[in-house]
């Protein structure tokens, strides 16, 4: 954590942002009165606004001024092993209140040594402040809506202080379905994007989290590490998706985000934001929009769109940098016409070592079986008919996604949970490889799973795309079932419900501990849930 010196004039006692739905009246400045024996200081709370989303970040900033005509000195309060500077929070999550400070923390988490490591020594002027931010969801989740109530005290070296208290409101509202996007190749720590719709009372504002796979010898799994709102988007926003990515790690490409409103396109990229975003507009709304939107280094962004009929599919391409100095509109950049409408759809790109080719798997119902079709893309957009293969003897399941992966070599997999002909609680997993010019490189293959006890909902199948991993390429499925259990690879005993509401379509992703399922918590949006 850092720390700032500031001098006293710049700091406010609580400082709110522009946009805030809520206003909260001016707090006065209040003079501490140092007790018998102590020395004046003064502990002033910001907060970046008055109302906060449930599971939104909350950095408060806190800053200790010197305001005695002395040079304070006394242990740094906001180094790890500090334990003189607690915060007390209070309200719905904690009723009777709950503190926290570093140490606490760093306590529960294990993260650092705690045994024989003293905080350094502050020599505070007169008239200056000590400043830093504490990271408060972080420390203390608040996770029930309502109205909180934050004090900060220090106890230190003969200082005695207390805050005035800020108050915030935290709302929840109802979280939509998730997306999850990932970065190819980029590795398990590389961090898993999820973007959602919140619709709260009369308004609705588009959030994003990101997720970081922590898993280690103590089995820590996937913890949410940043969670933000977006900004408000108009009513009948729907289909907020985060994009898969090629981008290398601690690469400086921007980073996207993606929803529709009706007949438009409107993604989220430096310098747009959700009331200026970068749009394109479609003749009639789509059929459906191709998942993941695919990113690339370069800064552009490709979506996939299945026209009104769902009989072309067309490529959206979007395009900023850092540095773009103005939102520039979206462009058609590849056409197709497709002789069916496809019952179900997925995007890839290539590895970024094998340049920034997409290839898109279609899925359509064919006389005696599934049609699957590929169509690929040049890194420029340019769109083909590759190849097409029929699924003899499958028939579809509701919502069956088929998962779409290209390894180092250029070869894409394609896999399917398609349901046999004969009997529609026999599922089948159905792989089919492409070559790298998109021709078909072996006939497909077929695999009979568990019969399933009861009707299928949905279905997905993914690949592991996780580098220098003994699964590299697995496949890996799920069946959610009508009555809300999930059947999956690997299952050991009878299928039972995931412990939260799964998010549609399904979405499966490996990571380092195994296979986790996105899910939909009321009241905190997306959740990975171990399978």
């Amino acid at each position: 954590m850092s720390v700032i010196f500031f001098p006293c004039q710049w700091l406010l006692v609580l400082t709110l942002s522009a946009a805030s739905p809520a206003s909260t009246p001016s707090q006065p400045r209040v003079a501490i009165t140092p007790p018998p024996g102590g020395v004046p200081m003064r502990i002033q709370l910001r907060l970046p606004k008055a109302q906060l989303v449930t599971s939104e970040d909350l950095n408060v900033r806190v800053a200790l001024s010197n305001e005695s005509t002395e040079p304070l000195e006394f242990p740094d309060p906001f180094r790890h092993s500090d334990q003189s500077l607690t915060y007390t929070v209070t309200g719905p999550e904690y009723p009777k209140g709950h503190d926290v400070n570093h140490h606490t923390v760093i306590a529960r988490e294990g993260t650092q040594p705690l045994g024989g490591v003293v905080a350094p020594q502050v020599k505070l002027g007169p008239g200056r402040a000590l400043e830093s931010v504490v990271p408060l969801q972080e420390w203390l989740p608040i996770r029930q809506p309502g109205r909180y109530r934050l004090t900060a005290r220090l106890h230190a070296a003969g200082i005695e202080a207390e805050s005035t208290p800020v108050e915030f409101e935290v709302v929840s509202g109802k979280p939509g379905p998730a997306s999850a996007g990932v970065m190819l190749g980029g590795g398990p720590y590389s961090g898993v994007g999820t973007v959602w719709l919140q619709h709260l009372e009369g308004r609705t504002v588009l959030m994003q989290a990101v997720f970081v796979d922590e898993t280690d010898e103590d089995g820590r799994g996937v913890s949410r590490r940043t969670s933000k709102v977006l900004g408000p988007v108009e009513a009948g926003a729907s289909d907020a998706m985060a994009p898969w990515t090629n981008d290398a790690p601690g690469g400086e490409a921007v980073s996207w985000v993606v929803w529709r409103q009706g007949a438009s396109i409107l993604a989220l990229a430096p310098p747009a934001t959700t009331a200026a975003p970068f749009r394109f507009d479609l003749e009639a709304p789509p059929d459906r929009m191709v998942r993941p939107p695919l990113e690339t280094h370069a800064g552009e962004l490709f979506v996939p769109v299945l026209g009104a009929e769902g009989k072309d599919l067309v490529l959206l391409r979007f395009q900023s940098s850092v540095e773009a100095p103005l939102v520039t509109p979206g462009k058609e950049v590849g056409r197709v016409r497709l002789l069916s409408a496809p019952l179900a759809a997925r995007a890839t790109l290539q590895p970024a070592s094998v340049g920034n080719g997409i290839s898109i798997v279609l899925v359509s119902q064919g006389a005696g079986g599934l049609e699957l079709q590929h169509v690929r893309a040049t890194g420029a957009g340019r769109m083909s008919r590759a190849a097409s293969t029929l699924l003899r003897g499958l028939s579809a399941l509701p919502d069956s996604d088929p998962g779409v992966w290209i390894d180092d070599a250029g070869v894409v997999h394609a896999a399917l949970v398609a349901a046999s002909s004969k009997n529609a609680r026999v599922p089948m997993l159905a792989e089919v490889r492409f070559r790298s010019d998109g021709r078909l490189a072996a006939p497909p293959r077929m695999t009979p799973l568990p019969e399933l006890p009861a009707t299928a909902r949905a279905a997905v199948a993914r690949h592991c795309h996780l580098p220098h991993s003994d699964r590299a390429g697995g496949v890996r499925w799920a069946v959610l079932l009508e009555d809300g259990r999930l059947v999956h690879a690997g299952q050991r005993g009878p299928p039972a419900p995931p412990k939260r509401p799964v998010a549609t379509p399904l979405e499966l992703l490996e990571m380092l501990q195994g296979t986790f399922i996105l899910t939909t918590d009321p009241l905190q949006g997306p959740v990975f849930e171990w399978l």
